[in-house]
């Protein structure tokens, strides 16, 4: 969009078009946008980028010019009066913060009581990258792009009710990228006569789990790296030719398998993959494939899935240099998975930091895998790059003390905690605290605030202390039913149940145990200084062991 509009800068014989426009006819004084929500929402974000280099150019007239394009204003206070645009449900808080005139460039991170981290995290990337290039721009400038902004049209469509808006979405959009490429490809591989083509195309889209796109430009970056969504068709097929149609639905097949199981890993699917490819090593040894599944819980637990074409570059690479049966490297495969693993937890879920950071790396590497003859030596290489990006101790700790019950999923706690329990121990030795299917979590294992959230009015517990009951410094994993009639018993009794009648029922439970060694003579005090050193401790050992990569 910035560079469409850097070419309408100026320009008075031409305007940006910015597509269709679909409302359904306005009621009372608000209108509803059926299509082209996403497009009005970044605009919205570009103007208020603008609002913020006018005011670091002070520019005293223009500031309030560009906030009422975001805002009503007030006739008597001229203070914003609520935004023009009503956001989606999952950013509003936020949006309408920052479309605020009083907004001073900050992002929160609780708008009232509510944590809008989330929505801080889709919306921060999208205004940086706007902010950037107008930063740029002086005065003169700032105001030609203006224009360039405020002269740019759409095909407005009005429909009168509800159902016709309904229908008219649902023609505008049957056709979109997903589906043009996906159509495409399957149209070419029709035209080619393969063999079996119908069955297997309804394989690779049942394998997809309608994330056709995704898994269509994953395999092709897996082959040949980085490619664009627009070129992904065009890229397939140049592949195509080189390979033969029906090897590249072999192909596409393989690849298809291998992505079912990274989207929804189980112990039995990994065993089957790799079974089906021949790697003897792996699904022969339970530990093998289960080291690799656990990894694949963690990264879905993340929500991270840009390793896939690295993962199945190095796959495929051991199979084509005769290592299906190799011990060696099936332990760096296994290594791969685990660092990948941890190479998010630390960036990734803990830092925050973009997952798409990698994407060059992880591109560049399939390539490497592809012309490789040793494919542990190249692993080695992928390894050392992923050390290479990660973030430093001093960004880790902090973050990771800010870990609370209250802001983070209970499956990643209860992971977090598992990690801690087992490191060190292979998979067969492991008390499995993490459970990737939510409706176990809670069953079987909970999680434990050592100082309650409510305690018993009798314990005269501070203010200061109570704020940081949530904190991860605080938390401890347990079997549901112990979590239970521990309640709300001081620290002190919790630590004479544990070590008394509970004492059997944690004494597998190493994070426990440990727990108990180290701050047993702490229990009677315990309070935020403590629970904030416990985090600090839990987090170097974090990054310098249970997730630091060898």
């Amino acid at each position: 969009m910035i560079e469409d509009l850097e070419g309408y800068k100026g320009s008075e014989a031409d305007s940006l078009f910015l597509g269709n426009l679909i409302f359904e006819k306005s009621k009372g004084q608000k209108t509803y946008v059926i299509d082209g929500q996403q497009r009005l929402t970044t605009l919205f974000l570009l103007l208020i980028a603008c609002r913020t280099r006018a005011k670091a150019l002070g520019l005293a007239k223009l500031v309030p010019k560009i906030q009422e394009k975001l805002t009503f204003m007030s006739s008597t206070t001229g203070e914003s009066q609520g935004c023009r645009l009503i956001a989606s449900d999952s950013i509003r808080e936020v949006f309408d913060h920052m479309a605020h005139d009083s907004w001073d460039g900050n992002f929160p991170t609780v708008l009232g009581k509510k944590r809008v981290k989330t929505q801080v995290n889709k919306l921060k990337p999208i205004y940086d990258s706007f902010l950037k290039p107008v930063s740029e721009f002086d005065s003169a400038e700032l105001s030609t792009f203006l224009g360039a902004i405020y002269n740019s049209y759409v095909a407005r469509i009005e429909v009168e009710s509800e159902v016709e808006a309904l229908s008219i979405f649902e023609r505008t959009n049957a056709r979109g990228l997903d589906l043009e490429v996906s159509d495409l490809l399957k149209n070419y591989l029709f035209a080619k006569k393969v063999e079996s083509v119908e069955e297997l195309w309804k394989q690779i889209l049942e394998n997809a789990g309608g994330t056709i796109l995704r898994m269509l430009k994953y395999f092709y970056v897996s082959k040949k790296g980085a490619v664009q969504k627009p070129q992904l068709y065009k890229k397939v097929k140049g592949f195509g030719a080189e390979v033969g149609a029906q090897e590249l639905t072999q192909q596409l097949v393989a690849f298809s398998e291998f992505y079912r199981s990274v989207r929804a890993p189980e112990k039995a699917a990994t065993k089957a993959f790799f079974e089906a490819e021949g790697f003897t090593e792996i699904f022969a040894y339970q530990d093998h494939y289960e080291k690799i599944t656990r990894s694949l819980e963690a990264l879905r637990e993340f929500g991270v899935v840009q390793f896939c074409p690295p993962a199945f570059a190095a796959t495929e690479c051991l199979a084509r240099n005769n290592g299906k049966t190799s011990p060696g490297g099936t332990k760096k495969l296994i290594q791969l998975f685990e660092t990948f693993e941890k190479y998010h937890f630390i960036n990734t879920m803990v830092c925050e930091h973009m997952g798409n950071e990698v994407e060059k790396l992880y591109a560049e590497v399939c390539i490497a895998y592809t012309e490789a003859s040793d494919m542990i030596k190249a692993t080695d290489q992928l390894i050392n790059g992923l050390k290479a990006k990660l973030v430093k101790e001093e960004e880790f700790i902090p973050k990771f003390t800010q870990m609370t019950y209250s802001s983070n999923p209970l499956g990643l706690l209860c992971y977090i905690f598992d990690r801690f329990n087992n490191y060190g121990l292979d998979p067969g030795q492991c008390m499995q605290l993490y459970n990737p299917d939510p409706t176990l979590r809670r069953r079987n294992y909970n999680i434990e605030h050592f100082l309650s959230q409510n305690p018993d009015p009798a314990l005269k517990v501070k203010k200061t202390d109570l704020e940081q009951a949530d904190n991860i410094g605080n938390l401890l994993v347990i079997y549901f039913k112990d979590n239970a009639t521990l309640g709300n018993a001081s620290p002190a009794e919790k630590i004479k149940r544990l070590k008394g009648d509970l004492g059997h029922k944690v004494e597998n439970l190493r994070h426990v145990t440990d727990f108990i060694t180290k701050y047993e003579r702490d229990a009677a005090s315990w309070g935020a200084e403590k629970i904030k050193q416990r985090a600090q401790e839990m987090a170097r050992r974090a990054y310098r062991e249970v997730w630091k990569i060898s």
